[in-house]
């Protein structure tokens, strides 16, 4: 008999969704669980942190990663330290390394995380500001803010010297209003499209006049700014633009805004909550004068958070790929530059989003050139070969895969002498140190190390058989069994479901 399909998400009653789920004898807390945990509110997780998860229970595992580490702000602080001296030799390439070493080291990956989520949120790209050390200052804002309440956020964002340029705010003056903050205020960081009309675009751009940079620092001056009367979303008065960003608060649809963006971070993508559902979430988050912390903290602790219907599924970015697949396989501090030139080939550079929608996300990540660039980086994380490409600056293409045509054998291409075999990677570096230590030496516990490590609960059957007798091909034992726990892993990186989150 089948399995019963889990329910449709926007059928459940909100009060049952949103109700703090606990662990029971049906429904206890796993490393399935610890790991789904890790996936959607970080940077996955190591073996090391999975076992700790188990060992420590959900209460204290939710609340070390809700409220960081100790240590934490300290480590942040000294991260953007190295980030400011490194953004001041306007080099984006480095920039972008410092950022992958951050989401990988920070004691505070939930807030690293968010910070990710609004850099996509409020999109804005050196390809336009062409400065690093304005972008730096803008990440360093996102990640001040992520956690805390979105009115003083949103302020900031729309004073922030990065956005100001990329937004053309400079040429929004008094005589000649420029729509384009006013805009995308409205429609990507507040309301969203259908909650506002055009003439409240062109009022509120009126209000912002005057809004601009100088020294790269936000400025106003009043000798560009419209001061006379203005009608916003309803409200009429000589508003500025401080007091169009209260006013686009205290619009309901902004409350439901950002509960229906963070849960498709947090819960799906594949599906659509409920209008209830939403405005659940929404009144609660009016009510707390936006607290995003409080609305993270209800989505990740819910009943609905933790039910099989929301179990894999969102697509992982290349961000959450790379940083998840480094931290389930080393030990060591990796050089960073390698990964940017990977990130690039999968169509996430940091620092870069494609406009001032971001990145789309799901199935948008997964085309034929991304795909290949995800496995040859599973290749080489996996054999331990992608710390021999560490490039300085620029970019590289990805290696396409060849396969044979065996329905055509003429096209064929004639067998090279075999090359000589890779010595075997660095200790911290190597995936064959997991079954090592675990002393797996049969095909059952190698699979079942490497799942519980990489995939805990989300490996079909029908593919745990298959890396089972991949591994026990030949009996390979020492070297030859590294060798083919390594390929192994490169195989479960390569998996459909690894692709998900």
């Amino acid at each position: 008999m089948p399995p019963i399909a889990p329910p449709s998400i926007d059928r459940i009653d909100p009060a049952e969704a949103w109700a703090p789920w606990q662990p029971s004898a049906n429904d206890p807390w796993n490393r399935t669980k610890a790991a789904h945990l890790y996936r959607r509110s970080a940077f996955g997780a190591s073996a090391a942190e999975l076992t700790a998860a188990e060992k420590n229970g959900y209460q204290a595992t939710l609340a070390l990663l809700l409220n960081g580490a100790p240590g934490a702000d300290e480590r942040d602080k000294m991260l953007e330290t190295q980030g400011l001296s490194i953004a001041r030799r306007e080099n984006a390439f480095e920039l972008r390394g410092w950022w992958i070493y951050t989401m990988l080291h920070s004691l505070h990956p939930v807030r690293e995380k968010l910070t990710l989520f609004w850099h996509n949120h409020f999109a804005t790209s050196i390809a336009k500001v062409r400065r690093t050390t304005l972008l730096f200052e803008q990440n360093r804002l996102l990640r001040a803010n992520a956690i805390g309440k979105f009115g003083p956020f949103l302020l900031a964002m729309s004073k922030d010297a990065a956005m100001l340029d990329w937004l053309d705010s400079n040429s929004n003056v008094k005589a000649h209003p420029n729509e384009n903050y006013a805009r995308e205020v409205m429609e990507l960081f507040s309301l969203g499209v259908g909650n506002y009309t055009e003439n409240d675009v062109r009022e509120a751009a009126r209000a912002f006049t005057g809004w601009h940079t100088d020294d790269d620092q936000f400025e106003f001056d009043p000798t560009f700014h419209d001061d006379g009367p203005k009608q916003v979303l309803g409200r009429a008065g000589t508003w500025n633009g401080d007091d169009v960003v209260r006013i686009l608060l205290d619009q309901p649809a902004c409350g439901r805004f950002l509960v229906r963006k963070l849960f498709r971070n947090y819960i799906s993508e594949t599906q659509a909550p409920s209008d209830r559902q939403v405005e659940y979430l929404a009144e609660r988050l009016r009510k707390s004068d936006y607290d995003i912390g409080l609305l993270v903290r209800t989505m990740l602790s819910s009943r609905l958070f933790y039910s099989p219907a929301v179990f894999q599924q969102r697509v992982k970015s290349p961000v959450e790929f790379v940083t998840g697949a480094v931290r389930a396989t080393t030990s060591g501090s990796v050089p960073q530059q390698a990964l940017v030139t990977r990130l690039d080939a999968m169509g996430q550079n940091l620092f870069e989003p494609p406009n001032v929608k971001g990145w789309p996300g799901g199935s948008s990540w997964l085309n034929s050139a991304s795909l290949v660039a995800r496995g040859n980086f599973a290749q080489a994380l996996a054999t331990g070969t992608l710390w021999k490409d560490v490039p300085r600056f620029g970019r590289f293409e990805a290696v396409e895969l060849t396969e044979v045509d065996d329905e055509n054998p003429e096209k064929k291409k004639e067998k090279k002498p075999p090359a000589p075999e890779e010595a075997p990677p660095r200790a911290e570096f190597d995936p064959a140190r997991l079954t090592r230590e675990a002393k797996a030496t049969s095909p059952e516990d190698v699979v079942r190390v490497l799942i519980e490590t990489y995939l805990p609960g989300g490996v079909r059957a029908s593919a745990r058989r298959k890396l089972v007798e991949f591994v026990a091909q030949g009996k390979p034992t020492g070297p030859a069994l590294d060798r083919r726990v390594r390929e192994t892993v490169h195989a479960l990186l390569s998996l459909p479901e690894y692709q998900l989150a």
